[in-house]
């Protein structure tokens, strides 16, 4: 799984990470909101995708997913939803290619960590 992920800053860059999953999940639920669905089993695939983006699970899955089903939506509409799925696709896109961020639930598990040797000859600790 590490190597679907680059880094993950914390700090600004990390905060800045955080804002784009939540855009991406909010656009995604906006546009689907306002174009037809071919099916009732893709609104319940759109809601869990969209809160694993907010938490940050499997993020760059989930941001690809998001991306097809943008795409989907476009082509479902017949082009109508293009104006509306754009954005949607273009930030999904951004967030597959750039990765979580530390403030993620895939940060946390995935992400750096340290080890700490001990002189005293008992195992070294890892802190995340």
């Amino acid at each position: 799984m590490q190597r679907l992920f680059s880094m993950f800053p914390v700090g600004l860059p990390g905060v800045g990470l955080l804002c784009l999953r939540l855009a991406a999940a909010l656009s995604l639920w906006l546009a689907m909101q306002s174009t037809p669905l071919g099916f009732p089993a893709m609104e319940w695939v759109l809601e869990v995708a969209g809160f694993l983006l907010v938490i940050g699970l499997a993020t760059p899955v989930v941001a690809s997913i998001s991306v097809l089903l943008g795409i989907y939506g476009v082509i479902e509409s017949g082009g109508l939803a293009w104006e509306c799925m754009g954005s949607t696709v273009l930030v999904a896109l951004a967030l597959a290619l750039l990765g979580p961020g530390g403030y993620s639930v895939d940060g946390r598990l995935f992400g750096r960590k340290s080890v700490v040797l001990n002189g005293s000859g008992e195992p070294p600790v890892r802190k995340p």
